[in-house]
């Protein structure tokens, strides 16, 4: 009953299709909160309405951590949308305020949907229960140890987003996707079967009485394009240097 209670919450959206934006550099931004950025020639929106963009390690936000630690860049719709209508198409890193002309060129880490296997352990993009994630080992720059890290991520307003097709990557999780079991459609069906189900894992009445799909539509609309996202960290050299920025703020 959990289950269906969380897939229920979880699955209240729909994808688009759009042309291929390139990132670029950018400036500085504050590590509190998903940074934003305007497309143009469009309405005044900003990314953090639409996509948030955060970074965990061992399921825990992080805004430091040691060369070479496994993180999870997570990536979430403002509204509760099925997982396949996002898609992250393109990542890249960059140092920030390094010193070497030669360093400051941006890398990618996905390319067009896939990793792009320039900086060290990279996955694929793999839908979460509440978006998309993606598995990247932390690295640093020789001059400089903040990093940004800027993506762009679709959401497809009409339809689930066109899959890709990566290929593996040793060190990596498999895709589960295909353990997806119950629809929304299922589940409401299995409710108005049976309402006493739905008052023991306590979903509203007014969830069954109203159908979804204006709402659902509404939602993807508002939510669906393109729209890059910008996260920093901080990546030192050892555990020491990590307790030293955790106790002072600086890094030795």
């Amino acid at each position: 009953m959990m289950f269906i209670d969380k897939l229920l919450q979880t699955t209240l959206t729909a994808p688009s299709a759009h042309g291929k934006l390139q990132l670029s550099n950018s400036p500085v931004i504050s590590t509190v909160g998903p940074p934003a950025h305007n497309r143009p020639n469009e309405p005044s929106r900003t990314s953090k309405d639409a996509v948030s963009f955060d970074i965990f390690h061992n399921g825990q936000p992080v805004e430091a951590v040691v060369v070479g630690t496994k993180l999870t860049l997570s990536f979430a719709p403002l509204y509760a949308i099925p997982p396949e209508y996002m898609s992250v198409r393109e990542c890249q890193v960059e140092p920030i305020d390094s010193k070497y002309e030669w360093e400051r060129e941006p890398l990618p880490i996905i390319r067009d949907g896939c990793q792009a296997d320039l900086v060290g352990l990279v996955c694929p993009p793999q839908h979460s229960e509440f978006g998309v994630k993606i598995i990247v080992e932390s690295f640093r720059y020789q001059s400089t140890p903040h990093v940004q890290y800027s993506c762009l991520v679709r959401i497809c307003p009409f339809s689930p987003c066109p899959p890709t097709n990566c290929p593996l990557v040793d060190g990596c999780p498999v895709s589960n996707r295909l353990a997806r079991s119950l629809s929304l459609e299922e589940i409401r069906r299995a409710l108005e079967a049976d309402p006493k189900l739905a008052s023991q894992i306590g979903i509203p009445p007014h969830i069954l009485a109203n159908r979804p799909g204006h709402s659902i539509e509404q939602q993807l609309l508002a939510l669906g394009g393109d729209h890059t996202v910008k996260r920093r960290l901080v990546v030192v050299n050892s555990e020491d240097q990590l307790r030293y920025y955790v106790r002072t703020g600086d890094v030795p």
